[in-house]
Parts: C-alpha cells; sequence; structure tokens
C-alpha cells in the first residue's frame, strides 16, 4: 500500500524535477501565524499530482548519465 508524504520539490524552466528533498516536510513556526503560513503552503501540494519518487531519482539518474556521457 503506497505512503503519501510531502517533500519540498524542484523545477527548471521547463517544470522538469531537478531535485526534491528527502525528508518529508514538517510544518514550524514560532509564532502561530507562521506556523499557519507554512501550513496553508503544505496544503498547496494537494493542487499537485503526486509524485513518484522512485521514478524521480530514475529520470533524474538518467539525465545525469547522459550529462556526463556529452562531456566526455
Amino acid at each position: 500500500m503506497p505512503t503519501f508524504q510531502i517533500h519540498e520539490v524542484f523545477y527548471d524552466n521547463h517544470y522538469d524535477v531537478i531535485g526534491y528533498e528527502k525528508t518529508p516536510a514538517i510544518a514550524f513556526g514560532d509564532i502561530q501565524d507562521e506556523l499557519y503560513e507554512n501550513f496553508c503552503d503544505m496544503m498547496k501540494a494537494f493542487d499537485e499530482v503526486p509524485l513518484n519518487l522512485d521514478h524521480i531519482d530514475y529520470l533524474m539518474k538518467v539525465k545525469d548519465d547522459e550529462r556526463k556521457s556529452n562531456s566526455n
């Protein structure tokens, strides 16, 4: 059974994933308003299509291998 977590994901100009935080996001804040704002940012993740991180890792490895072979 799959599990879901929220991770910070980084994209290039073509909306391709170029990296992500391995550790899932945690809502935090020094004051209640900061915690609320952070939580609202995390809620935006539900507007996105879930990503399969194993597949993302594979795609990033393929791109890295291509980059290495093109530089030789």
